[in-house]
């Protein structure tokens, strides 16, 4: 009988330490915190990448700039000056005849994401570009990193799965 117990005991235990480092291995890259690691330019660089898009859409967003967002023009870009945030990007055709802006910001304090995405809704204007509309406003986070997006619905949604895919 001891002889079976301390197999089921060696057994159970390669099995649980296998699993420490299965679920160990799953942390997709961020830190300690769960959260992405690189700075919002880089985390948008991989969410283009990872983004299905097709070739035209593609080959136009690598003409897009992406820029970090001035002080002067937090309430422009966010609808809020509210957020507080360590680092952001805005991703943005130079020519304002395509409704798209892509927006992300890593907040200050993860625990805000929620309140920060309120703002972001709340104040969303998908008509800034007088001209044209956005079809849709997405805002998602993934551990302190905000999403904001503001494009036609196919582009969205492509977008938004490869930024919570990361």
């Amino acid at each position: 009988m001891k002889k079976y117990l301390r197999g089921a005991c060696s057994t159970l235990l390669l099995a649980a330490v296998f699993g420490m480092l299965v679920l160990s291995g799953c942390g997709g890259g961020g830190d300690a915190k769960g959260n992405i690691e690189g700075s919002c330019e880089e985390v948008l660089a991989r969410v283009y990448e990872n983004a299905s898009l097709d070739e035209e859409q593609r080959t136009a967003m690598n003409e897009y700039v992406a820029a970090g967002i001035p002080a002067e023009s937090a309430e422009y870009i966010l609808g809020t000056t509210e957020i507080a945030y360590t680092d952001a990007v805005c991703s943005a055709p130079q020519i304002n005849v395509v409704p798209y802006q892509c927006v992300l910001l890593r907040l200050e304090d993860e625990s805000d994401a929620e309140s920060a995405k309120q703002l972001l809704l709340e104040n969303a204007n998908p008509r800034m570009w007088v001209c044209v509309e956005a079809e849709s406003v997405v805002v998602e986070n993934n551990g302190d990193l905000v999403l904001f997006l503001m494009s036609d619905a196919d582009v969205a949604e492509a977008v938004r799965t490869a930024f919570l895919d990361l």
